[in-house]
């Protein structure tokens, strides 16, 4: 017995400590999660897919990563409206409250689609951009390196590639050919880049089956975009990513190492309120002054809005104006069929009565002649059949003196009347009579 409660209060001791080992043990992970970086193998890993995208596609796909609860919306979005043209795309997105870079990818919407699938590859861009965006941008000019020195960076058809050397440090540049026209490229980077030089593997995206290989490269379909695209862009010398102060109006045709010299051209600052989701340990390792507090920001700021009464509109206001506004150009396929409906019920509408029989509610209406067929109306009458001949078989009336026999034919279309027969019996009895006082 005393061995048994013996092993009952080690068993009781022995539970009540777990939760304490448990926190323990969270607390020791939590805080080796805080102190690790992420190293050069796993960033390169994560930035092999996009490295050799143009400049201006690479920005908004970096700034977008810092915002993930905005691109799953915005992929949700799309996937439910892939009819929308690039241009619909920027006039239903006008007034949503999502990162300008985030509504500048909702044309992208493969690219847009495999970001959201992705979460921790997403997750992993934007911590390394928010913890160090110059970081980011060697790794990925070593990455442009090595697909260059292997041949299968080079301007073509898709790309325009340009490479500048300063002091020791040699940068290569990426822009569209067509400055309106903008191509996604998909590619093995074991190919492209050559030799993989980590034991880490890359990342690697699968495409579509219609995407054009050029090169080593599957390139997608044109996507055409309007110069409000382009309005964010890399400073490569400073190593900083840059937007432009003011909606972009034209296309730029220069040089693309000269674009971001010009004071249009801000650096890109990370809004922590805006972001609406915690951050990583590293993260909030590398800045504490600066992400702790974001969440006490953001509830001031949300309840700051909640008070204002001018709000952005939601998406759904914005997708049902867009709607009205294509319905009014042009006219969709089910009010055509509607319209052709209406048309053909207009054309086998009913004869309307005639005057006369249009207050008689009990009687009912007479067809015109030329419809009437005695035959068929003794077929379909609902009386008895024999009634119906004996009614329009002829009255024949006798009468003394051997006269001749006068037939009333019943009318084809009203009965005899009964008076008239009235009074032609009458003087038939009158006439026989006659006659048998005469014989008396």
């Amino acid at each position: 017995m005393k061995s048994i409660t013996l092993s009952v209060l080690f068993a009781l001791s022995s539970t009540a400590a777990l939760p304490a080992l448990a926190q323990s043990s969270t607390g020791f992970t939590q805080t080796s999660a805080s102190t690790q970086q992420y190293s050069d193998a796993q960033l390169d890993s994560v930035l092999a897919p996009i490295a050799l995208y143009p400049d201006t596609l690479l920005t908004h796909t970096l700034i977008a990563a810092t915002y993930p609860l905005d691109v799953v919306a915005a992929d949700r979005w799309r996937q439910s409206n892939k009819h929308l043209t690039p241009q619909q795309v920027d006039n239903v997105l006008a007034n949503v409250s999502w990162d300008p870079s985030v509504k500048a990818l909702a044309s992208f919407t493969d690219l847009l689609n495999t970001m959201a699938n992705d979460l921790q590859w997403l997750q992993q861009l934007g911590d390394n951009v928010l913890i160090d965006q110059s970081r980011v941008l060697d790794r990925v000019q070593v990455l442009r390196q090595h697909a260059h020195n292997t041949g299968n960076l080079v301007t073509n058809d898709y790309i325009e590639v340009e490479t500048e050397r300063r002091h020791t440090r040699e940068v290569i540049y990426i822009e569209p050919r067509q400055r309106e026209v903008v191509y996604v490229p998909y590619y093995d980077p074991h190919i492209v880049y050559g030799h993989w030089w980590h034991t880490t593997s890359p990342v690697r995206w699968r495409h579509q089956v219609s995407y054009h290989h050029h090169s080593n490269v599957f390139w997608s379909p044109s996507i055409h975009l309007s110069t409000a695209f382009f309005f964010g862009s890399v400073h490569w010398h400073n190593r900083h990513v840059v937007i432009h102060r003011e909606p972009v109006r034209r296309y730029y045709r220069g040089s693309p190492r000269k674009r971001v010299v010009s004071k249009d051209y801000r650096r890109w600052e990370h809004n922590t309120v805006h972001r609406r989701a915690r951050y990583s340990n590293p993260v909030v390792h590398s800045a504490p002054s600066r992400f702790e507090k974001a969440g006490v920001a953001r509830a001031k700021h949300l309840s700051n809005k909640q008070g204002t009464i001018n709000r952005k509109p939601s998406i759904e206001h914005a997708l049902k104006r867009n709607q009205s506004h294509v319905r009014s150009e042009k006219p969709q396929r089910n009010n055509t069929l509607k319209q052709l409906k209406r048309d053909n019920a207009k054309s086998v509408a009913p004869v309307k009565a005639p005057k006369r029989f249009a207050n008689r509610g009990d009687e009912i209406q007479r067809l015109p002649k030329r419809h009437v067929n005695r035959q068929h109306i003794e077929k379909t009458s609902p009386q008895n059949r024999s009634i119906a001949r004996e009614s329009t078989k002829p009255m024949r009336i006798e009468r003394a003196n051997n006269k001749p026999k006068r037939i009333e034919r019943a009318s084809n279309n009203r009965p005899v009347k009964r008076e008239k027969s009235n009074r032609q019996v009458s003087r038939v009895e009158r006439s026989v009579s006659r006659g048998n006082s005469d014989k008396h």
